[in-house]
């Protein structure tokens, strides 16, 4: 009966990060910690090189943000962004936070070559360019938000997207169960 709660559990923490319909093997212990997560990647522990200044303060846009609402009785959801980088060449997305939240972190999700099983785990800084938005969308990177009271469609939360050049950057991500119409899902 326990294998069956934790199993429910899982799922719905899942339906949160927009796991859908693949096999994902995640744990979530006493709603804070997530206990069987594959390790972190190599690059997201290795310390990175401060990114080279080009002379240029860089201007970051974020849109389409928006936070699931809460899956029933849980204290977990995830958190969704598209971002440009509009002015200088490089940025690189350090963390985050949540008005209210205890924790984000930045994660996503990989395939385990051996069990054919989506796993989620934290990841490191992420890059932003020139060449191309940073997408954070459901079933890729997300953040994920740890001991936020709960959220209801309609709400909005406020929160800080920390850049490495370009600094905090204010962030209001609308509570919807889909994604914006402008296709970031």
């Amino acid at each position: 009966m326990l294998r069956l709660s934790l199993s429910v559990a899982a799922a719905a923490f899942l339906a949160a990060c927009g796991g859908g319909s693949e096999d994902v093997a995640v744990s979530h212990d006493g709603g804070h910690a997530m206990s069987e997560m594959a390790p972190a990647a190599p690059e997201a522990s290795a310390a990175m090189a401060p990114l080279p200044d080009d002379g240029v303060a860089p201007v970051i846009n974020v849109r389409d943000a928006w936070m699931r609402p809460h899956p029933q009785g849980r204290d977990v959801t995830a958190a969704y962004f598209a971002a440009t980088l509009d002015a200088g060449t490089a940025d690189r997305l350090v963390s985050a936070r949540i008005d209210g939240a205890d924790r984000v972190e930045l994660h996503g999700h990989t395939m385990d070559p051996d069990t054919g099983m989506m796993q989620m785990r934290p990841i490191g800084p992420q890059e932003i360019m020139a060449a191309g938005p940073l997408h954070f969308a459901p079933g890729g990177h997300h953040l994920m938000v740890f001991g936020l009271a709960p959220v209801a469609e309609g709400e909005r939360v406020t929160g800080v997207l920390v850049f490495e050049r370009a600094g905090e950057l204010p962030v209001a991500f609308d509570v919807r169960s889909t994604a914006p119409a402008s296709g970031l899902d």
